[in-house]
């Protein structure tokens, strides 16, 4: 006798087709589904040569954890015979009389769900959660719930229409049931029961609130017991201190329907579990806490750090880890899409539920790869350079410290690969090793993260970092122009190119003329440094090195010019400044950056050393004329006295 399944689908050489009309009655009150299929079921299989065809029983796949199953027609019961499986429960019906070629039988299956007969099966006050089937070849599935509560289909269509008290959904037909599915979600208004916890973290207390349904108080206690073991574990993985304001909040939700770390837009301070999500799906929803939108603007790196810190916060705690796809399925996967393409979470015009599925276990498996490549404590100092807004081209050679910005921005895809290049380059210098590991990163990125059209920009990528690289090494502890560091951060090579050169020739020049300021023992001031950041050998940094470049040139001229002083001209600046003091003042002012006013002083000192000789013999001239008028009054006094003498002689 031949034997049927439901899960074959109809085609035109089908041995028998299977209609089905499925009706699901939502009872929230009693917690459970009602579900009643009418079947005719109709042999299509001809007699062959010496035989005949006919089926004697109709096998049906329904959900798992279906019970009360029961099966009749117009004459009565029907036998009903079950196989229970993890994913479904098999309900062989036997049929009254055995059915020979284009022979029909009608008959009803009606069997319960009830609340958490599976996992996928919730039916509360609160809320809703059942996977919706068809049957056989040919399908229809009507539901019917409360009109108090607000649907959500996820997965194959259904229409809603509203008939008295009630919601109803409709498919209309359903051409293959096999392939066909949904995940109804359902709420109504509802109270919460909040529970409370005081989270000790580095950087400060947590006051942790959970909020569950009223009617899954059990739920709202082992979350919250949860989440405390989880956020210091989780802050450990990031490295990085707790810096929410407020208090956090984690809510119980709907589930999304993508898949077990899919998680509702919420703010960064409330948290949306869905109810039937895993110990590690918590985890990886706190991860956000960290890795959220001002972490990362690309979805994928969101989700793929998250996922990486919640495995490592689960091993640390015990937790089992979520089941995750193979390199091999997840790269051959008919939903795959470049991962810096993956649209942004409540996008309703972006990427379908397949591709989600697809997306968060793909930017986990690539996390998890950079991982590997990187090692956990570069990974660490990764995440800690991006949440301090630390730039991936704001270091001098050497690996001195780079800046923070004042505010850190979200990093995409360009810039995360830059970061992991620097964190790469850092504890070594870029040994051998380190050089492969940044091949390797990049050519991953090629592959998995951006579209084909990318690839050109890459390229020329390749070439600015080339040049990048020897412009920092010329620069020295000058480090990157902001002009530069600026165009290599958003990736605007074709700007970069030409200002590099610009760059390396003006830097020649610079050289050049430190090696004659240091050979004239002047300190050189911090203009030069400062217009070289800010310019980068433009036309500001030009017209200051030649204005440095002149005055080198004058000091060192009135060097030359200004030599020992002999005694006429040291009576000359005899009671005022040496030509040489004061040339030694213009060095002082202009290594304190003030070129105006050691330009004048070499001037001065050149004015003094010219006039030194001329003064001097002024100065010796007055000197003997003085001496001449002071010994003719002399002598004059003298005859006065001796003739005042001679008269008092006389007398």
């Amino acid at each position: 006798m031949a034997v049927v399944t439901a899960t074959a689908p109809a085609r035109a050489t089908s041995p028998y087709e299977l209609r089905t009309d499925a009706v699901y009655r939502l009872d929230p009150a009693a917690n459970e589904v009602v579900i009643t299929i009418g079947v005719t079921f109709t042999n299509t299989s001809p007699d062959l040569a010496g035989s005949f065809s006919s089926f004697g029983n109709v096998p049906l796949s329904l959900q798992a954890g279906a019970s009360s199953v029961t099966a009749g027609d117009r004459k009565g019961s029907l036998r009903v015979t079950l196989a229970r499986q993890p994913s479904r429960t098999i309900a062989t019906v036997a049929l009254r009389t055995a059915l020979r070629y284009r022979q029909s039988a009608a008959f009803t299956v009606t069997y319960r769900l009830a609340d958490a007969a599976n996992p996928q099966v919730r039916v509360r006050p609160s809320s809703l959660m059942l996977p919706v089937w068809g049957f056989g070849t040919i399908s229809t599935v009507t539901v019917r719930l409360p009109v108090a509560y607000t649907a959500r289909v996820l997965g194959g269509a259904l229409t809603s229409t509203t008939q008295q008290d009630q919601v109803v959904l409709s498919s209309g037909p359903i051409r293959d049931p096999p392939h066909w599915s949904v995940l109804l979600v359902a709420a109504r208004p509802t109270e919460y029961a909040a529970v409370n916890r005081r989270v000790p973290l580095s950087g400060g207390t947590v006051d942790l609130w959970v909020r569950s349904f009223d009617d899954d108080r059990a739920w709202g206690a082992a979350t919250l017991d949860l989440a405390a073991r989880a956020l210091p574990a989780l802050q450990s993985a990031v490295g990085l201190p707790y810096t929410g304001v407020g208090p956090l909040f984690i809510t119980e939700s709907l589930p999304s329907g993508i898949g077990p770390l899919a998680e509702p837009v919420s703010g960064a301070q409330d948290i949306a579990v869905a109810f039937d999500a895993t110990p590690f799906t918590v985890l990886h929803q706190l991860a956000h806490l960290w890795i959220g939108t001002d972490f990362a603007s690309e979805r994928w790196i969101r989700e793929g750090l998250a996922s990486h810190l919640a495995g490592i916060a689960a091993r640390q705690l015990e937790i089992p880890v979520a089941g995750r796809a193979t390199a091999v399925a997840i790269d051959s996967d008919p939903a795959a899409i470049p991962l810096a393409t993956w649209s942004p979470a409540g996008n309703t015009g972006g990427s379908s539920l397949a591709t989600d599925a697809w997306a968060y276990a793909a930017s986990w498996a690539f996390i998890d790869s950079l991982a590997r490549s990187l090692g956990e404590d570069r990974l660490k100092l990764l995440v800690q350079r991006v949440a301090q807004g630390v730039s991936a081209y704001d270091t001098a050679p050497g690996g001195s410290p780079a800046s923070a910005a004042a505010t850190a921005q979200p990093i995409d895809a360009r810039q995360l690969l830059d970061q992991i290049e620097e964190v790469v380059a850092r504890p070594e210098g870029g040994s051998d090793g380190d050089q492969a590991t940044s091949r390797l990163v990049e050519a991953a990125f090629r592959a998995r993260v951006w579209p084909q059209e990318v690839r050109p920009l890459m390229d020329l990528r390749d070439r600015a970092r080339a040049a990048y690289g020897a412009l920092l090494a010329a620069a020295g502890d000058w480090g990157s122009p902001d002009t530069i560091r600026q165009a290599m951060e958003t990736w605007r090579f074709e700007q970069g190119l030409p200002l590099m050169d610009q760059a390396r020739r003006w830097l020649i020049d610079r050289d050049s003329f430190l090696d004659a300021a240091r050979q004239s023992g002047l300190s050189t001031p911090d203009r030069l440094v400062m217009v070289w950041r800010t310019d980068g050998g433009g036309d500001l940094s030009r017209r200051e090195l030649d204005a440095e470049a002149a005055f080198l040139q004058a000091y060192r001229a009135a060097g030359n010019r200004i030599d020992g002083l002999n005694p006429v001209e040291r009576l000359g600046v005899l009671g005022g400044p040496e030509p040489r003091a004061v040339l030694a003042s213009a060095a002082g002012l202009y290594a304190g950056g003030d070129l105006d006013g050691a330009a004048a002083a070499i001037d001065r000192a050149i004015a003094l050393d010219a006039g030194a000789q001329g003064a001097g013999v002024v100065r010796l001239a007055a000197g003997a004329a003085a001496l001449a008028v002071v010994a003719a009054v002399f002598l004059l006094g003298l005859r006065r006295l001796r003739r005042s003498f001679a008269s008092i002689a006389r007398s």
